[in-house]
């Protein structure tokens, strides 16, 4: 009888002690994962604190140096929008401006530029930078014929060219000038080289607004292949300098910051005889910690570019606004927002969407609308 009262009492006894012992490995369980969390979120802290305040997605050149033997690597997306056209400052359209030598126009346009990078730091002052950008662009072109016994030019239709392909490479150095001890204050050297790599022999099926064999109007719609304009081209054809400077600093909760690059063909023309105008950019951001995981910015951005140095003789004669090097250069000023995002430590996702405020065009050329960068950077620390 003892022995059985004293099995009924293990029996009731182990039957309390079980939930309880599998709640407690389960309640560990939830634990370890809070605490873990919790311990990411300060790591994520203590790195926001200890970095300068992330840079705006659409920027090159600009990067936090991590540690010797340590890198920095990401894609950047990038997707611009033209519609219409400017002549300089002001909107026109085929009435205003065709002509017995304009006859095939832009009608809209767009470019994707996915740009794969890394950043290899050598020492406390030198980082290396590589960059290889695969390019997508797509134009719509309406061709009018031009009568010169009318004021009214004849639409022939319009027809889609498109390329696509690797662009220019470029690699180099970027050198930390100066960089206080409590990360406040920064500057960088950018020093880049940019390869030829690019095709500039890209060529599509073009509507013809009149018929080569007679010069009269191209009623039969028939399409030739044709050397595609030098905006859709998949480089310059040229080595370029990429030289520049940047600072950026923060307080607080604040970030600001200025860059200078410059795009300096080395060559004074390529293969097909023509190269790129030099370009400078100078741009200004500041930004707004929300949280130390969540950063807003606000950019402005102002391009001055030289016009075509040369030609190619297979565009020169075409009656194309883009076959015309006095189409390509002029002076753009933007202003962008973006935000970034540390998802995990070092981990780093941005957006940033830019509209122009003002143009002053070279010549006559597609109207700029918009375009939005998307990057996503991940440090190995």
């Amino acid at each position: 009888m003892k022995t059985k009262n004293i099995l009924i009492a293990a029996a009731v006894a182990l039957s309390f002690v079980a939930p309880t012992q599998a709640f407690a490995e389960y309640g560990d369980d939830a634990y370890k994962k809070r605490v873990e969390l919790s311990k990411q979120i300060k790591k994520m802290k203590n790195m926001r604190k200890q970095l300068p305040s992330p840079p705006p997605a659409g920027l090159f050149g600009v990067y936090a140096f991590p540690e010797k033997g340590q890198y920095v690597t990401g894609v950047n997306f990038q997707h611009h929008e033209f519609s219409g056209m400017l002549q300089g400052s002001t909107s026109v359209t085929e009435a205003d401006v065709g002509s017995s030598t304009l006859m095939v126009t832009p009608d809209s346009a767009k470019a994707n530029v996915i740009l794969p990078f890394i950043n290899y730091t050598v020492n406390d002052k030198v980082a290396l930078v590589a960059m290889a950008p695969l390019i997508e662009k797509e134009t719509v072109l309406r061709s009018f014929y031009h009568n010169a016994d009318s004021s009214l030019d004849n639409l022939v239709g319009t027809n889609t060219v498109k390329s696509k392909g690797l662009g220019d490479v470029k690699f180099g150095a970027l050198y930390k000038a100066y960089n206080s001890e409590d990360n406040k204050h920064n500057v960088i050297i950018d020093a880049v080289l940019s390869a030829p790599t690019g095709s500039i022999t890209e060529e599509d099926m073009n509507l013809l607004p009149f018929n080569p064999a007679n010069g009269s109007e191209n009623t039969d719609k028939s399409m030739t292949s044709k050397r595609l304009a030098y905006g859709m081209q998949l480089g310059g054809g040229t080595w370029d300098a990429m030289v520049g400077a940047a600072y950026w600093g923060k307080e607080d909760k604040w970030g600001y910051g200025a860059q200078y690059l410059a795009t300096i063909p080395l060559e004074d023309k390529n293969k097909n005889g023509w190269r790129f105008g030099d370009k400078h950019e100078l741009t200004a951001w500041s930004s707004y910690s929300w949280e130390p995981t969540l950063v807003s910015s606000f950019r402005l951005r102002a391009e001055h570019q030289d016009e075509i140095s040369g030609s190619d003789a297979l565009l020169a004669p075409m009656p194309a606004l883009g076959a015309n090097t006095a189409n390509y250069g002029g002076k753009i000023l933007e202003a962008s927002v973006g935000v970034n995002y540390m998802y995990a430590p070092a981990k780093n996702i941005s957006i940033e969407i830019s509209k122009p405020i003002s143009q002053d065009r070279n010549g006559i050329q597609a109207d700029k609308d918009s375009s939005i960068a998307i990057s996503w950077r991940n440090a190995f620390f």
